[in-house]
C-alpha cells in the first residue's frame, strides 16, 4: 500500500523532471533528451511504480510519432533505452520498448512510423495489446529492419523478439508493405502464412536473421518433446528462401 500511495508523487515527478529537462535543452536535442528523461525515470523506479507511469510515457512518444521532425530525429539518447530501428531506404522506423509489467511475461510495445507516397508521415501500433487473451506473439521488440524489393516494389521485413513467460521465448518475422496511405501487413508471405514464429526454451537461441545477398531467412530448428515438456534442439537450421513474392521454406 506504501508504495501504491507514493504513486502519485513518482507521475508528478515524471511530469517535473522531464519538464525539467525538456526546457533546458531548447538548443540542442530536447526532444531527444525530453523522451530519454521519460524511459530513464520509467526504468529506475519499481515494477508497481513502472505499471503506474509506463501508460504516461508511452502517450507521450506515440503522440510524436505523426510529427515530422520526429520521423527525422536520430534518437541517438532515446535508443540507449528503447529500440529503434530504421530501413535502409529511410521510409520506415520501428519503436518498440519494455512496458514493465511485471512477471515474466514481458509485455512489449512495438510501433511503425512511415512515409508515405504524398509525404505524409504516418504510424501504426503493432501490437494488439491483447497478446495475453489471444496468445499472439506479436507484442516484440523489433531488433531489425530489411527492406526487400520484388518488382520494383518495396516490403518491410521485420524482426522480432519477446517473451510470454514460462522458461520460453520467440522470434518473429512479418512483412509489411504501404500501401494507399497505409502501413498493411501482408498476411501471406510465408508459405501463405503472415508470419513466421519460432518458440523455444530460453537458454536456447533461435537466431533468427535475413540474408540480403542469399534472400534467405533462417532459424535455429526445434522440436516440442511432449513427454518432456521441453523444446529440443535440432542439427539443421530451417531456411527460408524469397522465391518471388514470398518465402519458401526449404526441405
Amino acid at each position: 500500500m506504501k508504495k501504491m500511495k507514493q504513486a502519485p508523487f513518482l507521475i508528478m515527478l515524471l511530469f517535473a523532471f522531464a519538464s525539467n529537462s525538456y526546457g533546458q535543452e531548447s538548443e540542442s536535442n530536447f526532444t531527444d533528451d525530453y523522451y530519454s528523461s521519460n524511459f530513464e525515470i520509467l526504468y529506475s523506479v519499481d515494477t508497481e511504480m513502472a505499471y503506474c507511469i509506463a501508460p504516461i510515457v508511452e502517450e507521450r512518444l506515440v503522440s510524436d510519432l505523426a510529427d515530422t521532425t520526429s520521423f527525422y530525429n536520430p534518437f541517438k539518447k532515446l535508443s540507449e533505452y528503447i529500440s529503434i530501428e530504421t530501413s535502409s531506404d529511410s521510409l520506415v522506423k520501428t519503436y518498440s520498448w519494455d512496458r514493465i509489467s511485471g512477471g515474466s511475461w514481458h509485455d512489449n510495445a512495438s510501433y511503425i512510423q512511415f512515409k508515405t507516397k504524398s509525404g505524409k508521415i504516418k504510424y501504426k501500433r503493432l501490437d494488439s495489446g491483447n497478446e495475453r487473451e489471444t496468445g499472439e506473439p506479436t507484442d516484440v521488440i523489433i531488433y531489425d529492419i530489411h527492406n526487400i524489393k520484388i518488382k520494383d516494389e518495396s516490403y518491410y521485413l521485420l524482426l522480432g523478439w519477446g517473451t510470454h513467460g514460462a522458461g520460453l521465448h520467440h522470434s518473429l518475422a512479418r512483412v509489411y508493405k504501404i500501401k494507399d496511405e497505409e502501413v498493411v501487413l501482408c498476411d501471406s508471405f510465408f508459405d501463405g502464412n503472415k508470419y513466421i514464429q519460432v518458440y523455444t526454451n530460453r537458454i536456447f537461441k533461435i537466431d533468427l536473421k535475413y540474408n540480403s545477398e542469399a534472400k534467405t531467412l533462417s532459424h535455429n530448428h526445434f522440436e516440442y518433446d511432449t513427454s518432456a515438456g521441453f523444446y529440443k534442439p535440432k542439427e539443421d537450421k530451417k531456411i527460408w528462401l524469397l522465391e518471388n513474392d514470398k518465402f519458401v521454406l526449404q526441405k
